[in-house]
């Protein structure tokens, strides 16, 4: 019997539910019986864990009060209890008895790592002819001590893994494998994720002299062979992050850990860790990189300030200074001059703000683009009439040779190309003080779009590589002797380049310093076999009509605005009434009557009604009473506001600081309604 057991433990092939359930069938046979069972016992529970009978309704896993079967008593005797002949026993009252009639009985407790684990027993209906002996109580105890034993080995076996699925899960969460080097045997070994982060196939078998080979070529390589190496003499521990090529070729970042073990004075063993951290470096990266733009954005904002307040402070001087010296002034053409120069420091200041406008809206993505017919040569004829006299003030040429006829039209943004061309004029017009200024321009068929090529060539000062390099950056202009001596706000070359890149256009600057500079821009323009710039005919002032026949009225809460209106109005001999707000503006015209106003100049931005909201109300009080021509005057420029305001119902928009021209073409638009139609 012993043998038998000795054989059925030391057998490897079985598993360990195979071994129970041989031990049990072994134990049936030993004593005869017909019932064998392992059960496990916890909080007055008595669970079947394993079993042998022939009875199928017994199986592993049924559960019973732990004080209704006979292993209660064989606990209580903290050893084993064996019964021949039950009914004839102190426990014949048990309930284990009555239900079952088990009148064999002979079990023992189950101890695992010194803890009560259960039971092992055997049972059968038949009492035994004779008592069970001292040996049938040794074999039981034998039979559970073995049991114990290996659920022991199995319950660590069950932790062991558990703890290795557990390790190989953070494993893999952290992107983090194990490696270790056997100085002694020189072998290599890898973790299941130190695989996966160097991309190896799965029956991959690394080797100590190739492995270094995975390390970036260079500084991330060397800083591996120096880190083992002094490991290896000194026992220094290392920690470092470098770069790897991964068997597929991709590089990533790695952070790798290591320390050497010794004995008896000698390494025998290095290992440590590996870590992907590819993408935490990229994300520290990308936090330094914007970190990085966030303090040169800082320091932008800073430069932008400081060199729009003093381009500010110029035109301001201009204006306020030649105003202070007109007060008590009586000689017309000392008036005169002073206005004049009052007059060129505002067109500073509001080139200036529209500058500094113009290239917010870029940068924020709010600029619109209008899509009309219009012939480009009209741009080009604007453009000369306007530069020929400041050119020729300077003693300087300029050379417009334009190859487009009037009668060829195109469709795109006619404002902003205007933009882009006095921008470049105005540049090479500053920094040019002798020779001159040539303009080239021609329409091309590319790629089956029509192209608008322009050339602007100048002799001015020209530039160095430096100065090339940053043009497109806003507010610089080169060295601090030139930004001295010119001035500017250095926002127009970046304005013409951010246009450019928002119509699709291109521009390319060349240029020698002392030499001159060439600018070339092409701008795609779709074709248009249309021969008329707009969808609407121009107005033109009826002559019959003269300014004081309209009725006019002023809505704007600033003081000064409205003095200003009143000023230009008088000089056209137009009229005007004037009201504070939205509120007061509806009032004035309800009590206008049967004959509203004919043309309201209305602000935006006004307290206890808004220039928006009073033009709603007006349109849908007046909408059977005639036209009334409603004009935005505001200093929001934005083509939100712009757009809010057309909306509403209003009929054209004009930006503050608002001109005489531009008042003369309101004028001239409204006069050419005939009388009845207000």
């Amino acid at each position: 019997m012993l043998k038998a057991l000795h054989e059925l433990t030391s057998n490897g092939t079985l598993t360990f539910d195979d071994k129970v359930k041989a031990l049990l069938q072994m134990g049936l046979t030993y004593f005869g019986l017909e019932h064998a069972i392992v059960s496990h016992i916890q909080n007055n529970k008595y669970t079947v864990k394993h079993v042998v009978s022939d009875n199928p309704e017994l199986c592993a896993g049924l559960t019973f009060d732990l004080g209704d079967t006979y292993c209660v008593h064989a606990l209580s005797a903290e050893g084993t209890l064996a019964l021949s002949n039950v009914g004839e026993s102190e426990i014949a009252v048990h309930p284990c008895y009555e239900m079952f009639k088990l009148e064999s009985y002979i079990g023992t407790q189950i101890l695992v790592n010194g803890e009560e684990y259960g039971t092992l027993n055997f049972t059968g209906a038949a009492s035994r002819t004779s008592p069970f002996s001292p040996e049938d109580i040794d074999f039981i105890h034998l039979f559970a001590q073995w049991v114990g034993v290996e659920i022991s080995r199995k319950q660590e076996r069950e932790l062991l893994d558990q703890r290795l699925s557990l390790q190989l899960e953070m494993e893999h969460l952290a992107n983090i494998g194990a490696w270790e080097v056997d100085m002694i045997n020189n072998k290599l070994y890898w973790s299941e994720q130190t695989k996966k982060i160097h991309e190896v196939p799965d029956n991959y078998v690394p080797e100590l002299e190739s492995a270094i080979e995975f390390y970036r070529e260079g500084e991330d390589r060397d800083t591996i062979t120096q880190a083992v190496a002094r490991a290896i003499e000194y026992g220094e521990p290392w920690s470092s992050e470098v770069r790897l090529k991964t068997f597929n070729g991709k590089i990533k970042w790695v952070a790798t850990q290591g320390r050497a073990e010794f004995k008896d004075g000698k390494c025998i063993r290095i290992f440590g860790a590996f870590q992907d951290i590819d993408e935490q470096i990229k994300t520290r990266q990308a936090l330094i990189d914007k970190k990085d733009e966030a303090q040169r954005l800082l320091k932008a904002r800073s430069i932008m300030i400081g060199k729009i307040s003093h381009e500010l402070r110029t035109p301001v001087n201009g204006i306020t200074g030649m105003l202070q010296t007109l007060v008590g002034e009586n000689n017309p053409d000392i008036i005169e001059s002073r206005v004049a120069i009052a007059l060129r420091s505002a067109e500073l200041l509001i080139r200036l703000v529209n500058d500094v406008l113009d290239y917010s809206k870029v940068q924020h993505g709010d600029l619109e683009l209008k899509t009309i017919r219009f012939a480009p040569r009209h741009i080009f004829d604007d453009l000369y009439a306007l530069y020929q006299p400041q050119c020729q003030s300077k003693n300087i040429e300029l050379d417009f040779r334009v190859d487009i006829t009037p009668d060829q039209y195109t469709v795109g943004d006619p404002g902003r190309l205007t933009q882009i061309f006095t921008n470049l004029l105005n540049n090479s017009l500053k920094f040019t003080d002798a020779g001159g200024i040539k303009l080239t321009a021609k329409l091309v068929a590319e790629d089956k779009n029509t192209v608008l090529k322009v050339n602007i060539v100048d002799s001015g000062i020209g530039m160095d590589g430096a100065t090339l390099q940053d043009l497109f950056t806003p507010f610089k202009q080169g060295s601090a002797e030139v930004t001295a001596k010119y001035g500017g706000s250095g926002l127009g070359i970046a304005i013409v380049k951010e246009l450019c890149d928002k119509l699709g256009a291109t521009v390319v600057f060349k240029s020698s310093q002392g030499v001159g500079t060439q600018a070339c821009v092409k701008i795609p323009l779709l074709t248009s076999l249309d021969a008329h710039t707009s969808d609407v005919a121009p107005y033109q002032k009826t002559p019959s009509i003269n300014y004081d026949q309209l009725k006019i009225l002023v809505v704007d809460d600033n003081e000064i605005n409205r003095l200003v209106m009143e000023s230009l109005l008088s000089q056209v001999q137009a009229s005007a009434d004037y009201v504070v707000n939205g509120q007061e503006a509806v009032t004035a015209a309800h009590k206008m009557g049967s004959e509203p106003y004919n043309l309201i100049f209305m602000d935006c931005e006004m307290p206890v009604m808004g220039g928006i909201e009073a033009t709603l109300t007006l349109r849908k009080k007046f909408n059977k009473t005639g036209k009334i021509f409603i004009v935005a005057m505001t200093a929001d420029t934005c083509d939100e506001n712009r757009n809010a305001c057309l909306k509403a119902g209003m009929d054209a928009f004009l930006t503050k600081p608002v001109k005489l021209e531009d008042i003369k073409a309101v004028l001239d638009q409204v006069a050419v309604y005939d009388t009845s139609a207000f």
